[in-house]
């Protein structure tokens, strides 16, 4: 009988830290006094990416996948593309055609007429590849959220993992938005 129960005990461990061996580590930071709950429409801005492999996708792509992963959100989602393209229309000024800071800044002073908010997102590849999702209110460029998440060691760069993780940032932020609004009906 012990030694069913050791048995037993061996095996409940090894599934439970098996389980916590394959997720993603991740962190979310809400800053003090950020009201996320207010937040409606979400714009991508463009990414800070490299690739860093031939099997990595291309910046254009990340960008589509960005967008794409926003599928699973219920918040709604602004592509970089339309933005641009409403940019182009309303200030001829064309970001895609600019270097990264010229666009970035542009970006910044127009995005509150189309968004509440925007997200830019932050590549590092190193041993392992890291997402930094960075959400900043619209109107006055105040950051309000940050996601961090990293891939396992044995997730490659590749369309499938960064799908994985633009919606794992999507799902994170929708429950920190509800948990948020969930306080606030606790303090009136």
């Amino acid at each position: 009988m012990k030694k069913i129960v050791k048995l037993l005990l061996v095996m409940c461990l090894m599934l439970i830290s098996s389980q916590a061996a394959f997720a993603n580590a991740d962190k979310e930071t809400m800053q003090d006094g950020a009201d996320i709950t207010a937040v409606k429409r979400i714009a991508i801005g463009q990414p800070l990416y490299t690739p860093s492999s031939d099997s990595a996708p291309s910046k254009e792509i990340l960008t589509q996948i960005l967008y794409d992963a926003s599928r699973v959100a219920r918040t709604y989602v602004i592509s970089y593309d339309e933005v641009a393209n409403n940019i182009k229309k309303d200030t001829s000024t064309d970001i895609k055609a600019l270097d990264r800071r010229q666009s970035a800044k542009i970006l910044k002073d127009n995005v509150k007429n189309y968004a509440d908010a925007y997200v830019i997102l932050t590549v590092a590849n190193n041993s392992r590849t890291s997402f930094f999702f960075d959400v900043y209110k619209a109107d006055n460029n105040q950051l309000l959220y940050t996601y961090e998440i990293r891939a396992n060691s044995n997730e490659g760069d590749t369309v499938a993992t960064y799908t994985n993780l633009c919606e794992q940032f999507y799902k994170h932020f929708e429950r920190s938005a509800q948990e948020q609004l969930k306080e606030n009906s606790k303090k009136k």
